[in-house]
């Protein structure tokens, strides 16, 4: 295949951004090569940007995908402090106009983030000011711009709350991040940037991402770019859809995908870090892929099945489920896949019921009905549109692989690999694992949000956990997924917390498989 080798810029060094991405262009048969791994930071140590500015000119490609966030500030994390100035974050956006100028030939395929509505949190104290600040900004949004003067005293009392030097900061970093949006979108218009993607991190239907948002769709409307630039809730993903967006402009590919929600009625819900409906998020990343969105299922290439949030919000990093109310829903959503996967189609899930975490009930419900190794994908991580994006980018690969009569055994077993990992993650970590995590670290006297250090005894407990929960749904498994038929004779998983805290985990599947057919 031409056009096949690209460089890629992670936003950081966590799994979803690096190591998933790595997966997905693997399995698209796409060449990719990523910075030294120690040049990418982590945590609160940024990336170096200059070492990386060197990488990127030093090797050859099609394309360069590339998180503005990593490549002007040195990360997710780093963006979120004023240690750059505005001065110099423009001169390091412009090291795109000059390699541009010098190998026109190379797409630029961007993204990066509008800032969240609050902090970085590094200890239990920082904690506490990142709810204030979420509290402020939506506040000071509803008195400022919806004129809504019987909050301001309240707003008043919050802000007396946040330690001045913390919100100073934060506002001067907002501003200057979104100052280096707006130039972003000058790039495309000079035809420096092909594509482009301004995600939303973390926010909700109030607060100063909004007037950020208008000046922003003003400019892209001006210079008629919407079709070159989106901008929707997400941030992690962003490697992920992007990946699948290259492959599929390069192959002229269009996967046709049908969106079944397990209650049409909940659509239009927002969910919980978001900012807008479910409904307009989802067709936002699927048309950021370049993907058809089709009125009916006979046609479509793949299935994108969503659940829809829960209401009352679960957040299984700090909720329990004991609000949960979707049984008869999800039962009723588990026969329709199921009859779509009898009639031949592909199914992809985004299991966006819960934040930070998958659905038990969907889950034992795809367990019981011999469904779980049946779904081309799954995704359940962290928020809706961060889920949502691997689900697409999954199903949208998997999709255009097939149109090229490439699903041979080899790619499905590969494919089935990464479904098996997202189970382990998404689902046995974040909606059960974690909590019992956070229980072993408090034990050690060390905070959940951070560590300092790596502890082998928290990552054996982590490895050893998941191993064993992995091994529960998996082994022996009958399989008959896509190309792959026949039995899961061994599963090992190798787990760490990449970050030194709870809240993500890396880890990698390894199977040994045995081939044979078998009738269900």
């Amino acid at each position: 295949m031409n056009n096949n080798k690209i460089l890629y810029i992670p936003l950081d060094d966590r799994p979803v951004n690096l190591e998933v991405v790595i997966q997905l262009a693997n399995l698209a048969e796409l060449e990719i090569k990523v910075p030294k791994k120690e040049n990418l930071g982590s945590f609160f140590n940024e990336g170096n940007v200059e070492l990386i500015k060197e990488w990127i000119k030093s090797e050859k490609c099609d394309a360069l995908i590339v998180s503005l966030d990593m490549l002007i500030y040195g990360g997710l994390i780093a963006s979120r402090t004023d240690k750059k100035s505005l001065e110099e974050s423009r001169k390091i956006l412009n090291f795109l106009k000059d390699y541009k100028k010098e190998n026109k030939e190379i797409k630029i395929y961007a993204f990066s983030n509008i800032m969240r509505l609050s902090i970085s949190v590094s200890n239990d104290e920082s904690q506490i000011w990142w709810g204030k600040i979420n509290e402020y900004n939506e506040l000071r949004y509803r008195v400022e711009s919806l004129n809504e003067v019987s909050l301001k005293n309240k707003l008043n009392q919050i802000e007396s709350e946040i330690p001045q030097d913390v919100l100073n900061t934060y506002l001067r970093t907002r501003e200057r991040n979104h100052k280096v949006n707006m130039e972003s979108i000058e790039l495309v218009k000079e035809g420096i940037i092909d594509f482009l993607i301004l995600s939303q991190e973390d926010c909700s239907k109030y607060g100063l991402h909004l007037i950020e948002h208008k000046r922003i769709h003003e400019k892209i409307n001006k210079y008629k770019l919407e079709d070159r630039i989106y901008v929707y809730p997400g941030a992690d993903e962003i490697g992920q859809i992007l990946v699948s967006r290259y492959v599929n402009d390069i192959r002229g590919f269009r996967p046709k995908v049908y969106v079944d929600f397990d209650d049409k009625e909940a659509e239009d819900s927002i969910p919980k870090f978001e900012d807008r409906s479910l409904k307009i998020n989802i067709n936002e990343h699927l048309k950021s892929t370049n993907a058809l969105i089709m009125d009916k299922y006979d046609e479509c290439d793949y299935i994108l099945a969503v659940t829809t949030p829960n209401i009352p919000y679960i957040d299984m990093a700090s909720d329990t489920i004991e609000n949960y109310n979707k049984k008869i829903v999800i039962d009723n959503f588990i026969s329709r896949i199921k009859n779509y996967i009898n009639l031949g189609k592909k199914v992809s899930i985004a299991d966006l019921a819960f934040s930070n975490g998958g659905d038990e009930y969907l889950i034992k419900r795809l367990k019981e009905e011999n469904l779980l190794l049946k779904v081309i994908s799954y995704g359940a991580w962290n928020t809706a549109g961060n889920a949502m994006g691997t689900s697409i980018a999954h199903g949208n690969i998997i999709s255009n692989i097939n149109s090229n009569n490439n699903l041979n055994f080899k790619k499905s077993l590969e494919s089935l690999k990464f479904l098996i990992e997202r189970y382990c993650d998404d689902y046995i970590y974040q909606s059960s694992i974690r909590n019992e995590t956070n229980k072993e670290v408090l034990k050690e006297g060390l905070s959940i949000f951070n560590m300092n250090k790596r502890v082998e005894k928290i990552d054996s407990f982590v490895e050893k956990s998941l191993n064993r929960m992995t091994n529960d749904y998996f082994y022996k498994s009958k399989v008959s997924y896509l190309e792959a038929k026949g039995e899961i004779e061994e599963v090992i998983v190798k787990a760490k917390l990449p970050w030194n805290r709870t809240f993500e985990v890396e880890c990698e599947v390894n199977i040994k498989f045995k081939e044979g057919r078998y009738e269900d």
